[in-house]
């Protein structure tokens, strides 16, 4: 078996850390690693590896490389059948990573995997996510990812970039910590500027009539777990998709926040929190929407369409 590794030199934990990748993969025979300089230059970078056959593709980078990885592996097919994935957390949040990812210290996790390799016991490894598709962007052709955020989280993300990140305050600590104080400056009516600014978003899961509500949080996933292990989803069914929206006014959300976050399956809520999980959703808004760390436009008069019609297989040793 081979390992594909494709290594972003401009993530953020790879500007100070990546000697200990080259280190780990040194020498190996077995291992086809590629400095990406260019994310443009990755659907090249994966159709080599497809010729070359490699069966495990490693990714020691953030969120928005993998997002291009999983866009060009399900809608440009260089491989007949998407090999597993390797995620090593490199960038500033690494929500997918921290779910469906190696440990964060790069050295030793990627020599785990080449032994896992070697010694063919990869399969007990492996678990299984679905894909998230978006149909209808104006600036882009259908992007596959694993979460979506419209409204506050759009906003909170964009916040942390301009205000936070570029400080040197990184991670999902950062993250968590920024999202906190926003919404608490939302509670008290102050200091949120238009972070938490509500906005008209219309929401039609499956064969559900769409439903315009004023919403100041809108998050579609297929990830089990997001920042410091959150759950904030709930009432699910069958399906893939794992919907959940606050409406404006959110009612009694300082002493919801915690079951919000972390309940159960069922939750006692008010009426501003909504969980649901479908095949099919329609995302009915105007504004800059934000998938796994990358921005995007819909497409005007046209809502969103988002699916999980494919799954990728993702190594968690």
């Amino acid at each position: 078996m081979k390992l594909g590794l494709v290594t972003n030199p401009g993530s953020e934990r790879n500007k100070r850390g990546i000697k200990a990748i080259d280190d780990a993969v040194a020498g190996a025979a077995d291992v086809l690693h590629v400095h990406l300089e260019d994310v443009a230059d990755l659907p090249a970078v994966l159709a080599d590896f497809a010729r070359r056959e490699v069966s495990v593709l490693a990714i020691a980078s953030g969120d928005g490389t993998v997002q291009a990885a999983l866009t060009t592996l399900f809608e440009e097919r260089p491989f007949q059948t998407p090999p597993p994935l390797a995620l090593l957390p490199r960038g500033m949040t690494n929500l997918i990573a921290g779910d469906v990812g190696l440990p964060a210290r790069p050295g030793r996790a990627l020599r785990k995997l080449l032994r896992s390799l070697r010694d063919g016991d990869l399969e007990r490894h492996l678990e299984t996510r679905s894909i998230l598709r978006v149909d209808n962007l104006a600036d882009a052709p259908p992007q596959w990812g694993m979460y979506l955020g419209a409204a506050g989280m759009a906003r909170v993300t964009h916040f942390c970039f301009d205000q936070v990140h570029s400080r040197g305050v990184k991670h999902q600590w950062a993250t968590a910590a920024t999202l906190f104080g926003l919404l608490l400056g939302y509670l008290l009516g102050r200091g949120t500027g238009e972070v938490f600014r509500s906005a008209e978003i219309s929401v039609g899961l499956d064969n559900t009539p769409a439903e315009t509500r004023p919403r100041i949080f809108v998050l579609v996933t297929t990830l089990h777990r997001l920042i410091l292990g959150t759950r904030p989803f709930w009432n699910l069914g069958q399906g893939p998709l794992r919907y959940s929206s606050i409406a404006d006014p959110a009612e009694g959300l300082l002493r919801n926040v915690m079951t919000l976050l972390y309940g159960g399956a069922e939750r006692r809520l008010p009426e501003s929190y909504e969980s649901r999980s479908g095949h099919r959703l329609e995302l009915g808004t105007d504004e800059e929407i934000v998938l796994d760390g990358q921005f995007y436009t819909p497409r005007p008069g046209e809502p969103l369409i988002l699916t999980a019609p494919e799954a990728a297989r993702f190594v968690t040793i």
